[in-house]
């Protein structure tokens, strides 16, 4: 027995949760990420698995962002006591992600209990800050390129896949027996291999050391955040420099929702080029999330996961993710006190899609003010805030008030760090040969349709869209 559950990024690019289950009738899940977005996709985090927890004997995690182990807490919380497996990078990246949204969701809490928001009465986090610190001792670490094997004769190996620190895709393999039987006498055991592409980065990188090539796998479980479209063939440091003329033109505030891991280092180091090229003036610049302040410093400490030498990191006149106007705020005073900042200035903050953290207060001070610029610069899922800026809204809600947007929102998708539909393309080609079935996650349905026809078309592959919760027999096949 081997199927496979979708239990999130179904047809969404959230909550990437996918569960194997063996003969045992236990398993292993990859990735254990929160929903993100709208009331309703927020609301799935409070439903409980449609599977026993008990059940869960492993999980193992392509990389860190929230959207793929934000969910262990809860897991925790409700009785999971299994191991979870990742690289050395993940573990350190994802300390400070799971922390930092359980203080979130307990700070939240508490401000839409004071300001009487929420439908909830009280409103109350999915998981606390006790939660998460329980969760981190389940963790062990596993190198890319080595083997470990599981019980139930499953093993996995992981590859880079170059989207953040320490992100990989990963190969699962299950010794099977034929027929169900004991693997005895003449009997021929039967491997069967699923690969997770997990988050494909880019085949260029900014700073990132790239993807590495897919190995060969019966299944594969691939993303497709941009299965329906491609990355402009642009230098995202020169995009971003026609930003920031306009901002010193306008004397603007350039309020930017990035992402804490590797989307604010890569704002950083472009800013940094920028400055050193003499493009732009030292302009001040704040980085409003201490998340992104912590997860700087790794950059240090992993330079085999980037092209950034150990020699230039350690240089201040050299380190391209520091330069003079750069300061990082620590407090919440220091992050209050940026309500009085006049441009030209820059705040980046996170959550990137503008779904919690710092940036809100930020855009609820200045969505009204016509001297801010908004800039998007990854992708904004259905129902959050900032796909509804991206859309043109006039007004928004941000902690229960009607917010009305007077400021100049722009976008910019060459900072992504996932791989387009070319790109998506090029990797699978990588395969020494076709899978036997090719699921498409974590992309909306728009996406994923129109990636399924393409690939179909182009590579004559069997794709399967798979729904929210849906089991699929992978010895079937």
């Amino acid at each position: 027995m081997l199927t496979i559950q979708f239990l999130g990024a179904a047809g969404q690019v959230t909550g990437s949760k996918y569960f194997l289950r063996t003969a045992t009738h236990r398993g292993v899940m990859v990735d254990c990420g929160l929903f993100q977005g709208g009331h309703e996709l927020r609301a799935m985090n409070w439903n409980p698995l449609p599977i026993q927890i008990s059940d869960i004997a492993n999980l193992v995690l392509t990389h860190a962002h929230l959207d793929h182990t934000g969910y262990i807490p809860k897991l925790v919380k409700s009785g999971f006591h299994g191991q979870v497996w990742c690289t050395p990078a993940t573990l350190d990246v994802t300390q400070y992600i799971i922390r930092d949204s359980a203080h979130l969701q307990e700070e939240d809490a508490l401000h839409a209990n004071r300001h009487k928001f929420s439908r909830h009465k009280p409103a109350l986090p999915l998981y606390v800050t006790e939660d998460a610190e329980k969760a981190l001792g389940f963790f062990h670490v596993q190198d890319r390129h080595k083997q470990k094997t599981l019980p139930d004769n499953v093993s996995f190996e992981y590859s880079n896949a170059g989207h953040i620190l320490g992100s990989c895709s990963v190969r699962l393999e299950k010794i099977e027996a034929p027929n169900g039987l004991g693997m005895n006498g003449n009997q021929q055991a039967k491997a069967i291999s699923i690969l997770f592409s997990g988050d494909l980065g880019r085949e260029k990188p900014i700073y990132l050391k790239p993807r590495e090539a897919p190995p060969q796998a019966d299944f594969v479980v691939c993303e497709s955040t941009y299965g329906d479209r491609l990355h402009q063939n642009i230098d995202p440091t020169e995009e971003l420099y026609d930003i920031v003329k306009d901002v010193l033109a306008r004397n603007a505030v350039l309020l930017i929702p990035a992402f804490a891991v590797d989307r604010a280092q890569e704002l950083i180091f472009c800013l940094n080029t920028l400055m050193r090229e003499g493009k732009i003036p030292a302009i001040p610049t704040f980085v409003d999330s201490p998340m992104a302040t912590e997860v700087t410093s790794l950059y240090e400490k992993y330079t085999q996961e980037h092209t950034i030498s150990a020699e230039e990191l350690k240089e201040p006149d050299k380190n391209p993710l520091s330069f003079p106007s750069l300061k990082f705020t620590q407090t919440v005073d220091d992050s209050k006190r940026l309500n009085d900042l006049k441009g030209p200035a820059i705040i980046i903050s996170a959550s990137g899609m503008a779904t919690g953290g710092r940036i809100m207060h930020h855009l609820f001070n200045r969505l009204s003010k016509p001297e801010t610029i908004v800039l998007f610069t990854g992708y904004q899922a259905e129902e959050t805030l900032g796909r509804d800026l991206m859309n043109g809204a006039k007004t928004v809600t941000i902690f229960g008030e009607k917010v009305p947007v007077a400021a100049k929102v722009m976008t910019l998708t060459n900072f992504s760090a996932h791989s387009d539909q070319r790109e998506i393309l090029d990797w699978l080609k990588q395969m020494p040969k076709p899978p036997k079935r090719l699921f498409l996650t974590h992309g909306e349905d728009s996406a994923r349709t129109i990636l399924k026809g393409v690939i179909e078309k182009e590579l004559g592959w069997s794709v399967a869209m798979p729904k929210l919760n849906e089991v699929v027999d992978l010895l079937t096949f």
